[in-house]
């Protein structure tokens, strides 16, 4: 069952990442982001309301969710800054990190040992997200060489690194509240802290413009905010079932759908090869972990 909880996370998470890129272009990318996260905070509260309302919520709450929200707003500042430094095809592919190093994260610190064929299915993922982002006729090593030199490649590495400590940390909140409630404290309480950086990250990101038409904008900020309800509702279910290194490996599939829509609705049809590549791997990856798992 965690299986179509993650696959419902990962078409979340492409959803997300499609309505925001619309969005961004007729606003700035941080108003987006703090608007779509608080607007699926109150979603999600909606959703508790209606599920018998908020539980107690003891000591280890409140550790986790001070614990949380630090990295995750620094990992959306870092991607922020990896996007605005560089090129989608140097980000993109060290965001593939995030599996393996939260694989390595739950094995040292949450006692979740993977089995071999699943590890190496986690790997393959992380390969073939990797390919996913590459640009046509660049070496496949550019990414790698980037980091001796490119500013953005640093911040897309921390912002792996940032996110990988939250995705530990969630399964701290889970265990306290349950899936709901904590994809609540996430959601609207790294909008509401975001919205509190504006203006530090207006000068550091130049991403505060605010919408010169509130249509369509806001037509894919809300897009953008029922999909990141479902990402955060199918994440936290199915890490509650099983290993949070494998349902990140399985959410990260959403790349495949994100770039499936970005060349049926965008006509980005560029490294064609480099994502067919990318699909097979993740996709073979996918399968290694649904059944070894």
């Amino acid at each position: 069952m965690w299986i179509v909880f993650a696959m419902a996370a990962a078409l979340g998470s492409a959803g997300t990442s499609f309505a925001l890129k619309r969005s961004v272009e007729h606003a700035g990318a941080v108003v987006s982001t703090v608007t779509f996260r608080i607007l699926a905070g109150l979603l999600l509260a909606c959703v508790v309301a209606a599920t018998g309302g908020w539980p107690a919520m003891p000591p280890e709450y409140w550790r986790a969710a001070a614990w949380v929200l630090v990295p995750e707003v620094l990992g959306m500042l870092c991607l922020t800054l990896a996007l605005r430094e560089g090129d989608l095809s140097l980000v993109q592919p060290l965001l593939g990190l995030l599996p393996p190093l939260v694989m390595l994260g739950g094995w040292l610190f949450l006692g979740e040992a993977p089995t071999a064929p699943a590890a190496g299915g986690v790997v393959l993922v992380t390969v073939g997200v990797y390919c996913i982002g590459l640009r046509p006729g660049a070496s496949a090593l550019e990414p790698l060489r980037a980091l001796a030199r490119e500013r953005a490649s640093w911040f897309a590495v921390a912002a792996a690194v940032a996110w990988s400590i939250t995705t530990l940390i969630h399964k701290l909140g889970i265990e306290a509240v349950g899936p709901f409630p904590w994809g609540v404290t996430l959601a609207l309480g790294s909008g509401l802290l975001l919205a509190a950086a504006l203006p530090v990250m207006g000068r550091r990101t130049g991403g505060v413009a605010l919408p010169v038409r509130w249509f369509p904008w806001g037509g894919y900020v809300i897009v953008a905010a029922i999909a990141f309800s479902l990402q955060q509702a199918g994440l936290y279910l199915a890490m509650r079932m099983t290993l949070a290194g494998y349902v990140i490996a399985i959410s990260s599939t959403g790349l495949l759908i994100a770039t499936g829509l970005g060349i049926v609705l965008l006509n980005e049809r560029g490294a064609a090869g480099h994502r067919l590549a990318g699909a097979l791997l993740v996709s073979a990856g996918a399968a290694l972990i649904a059944l070894f798992a």
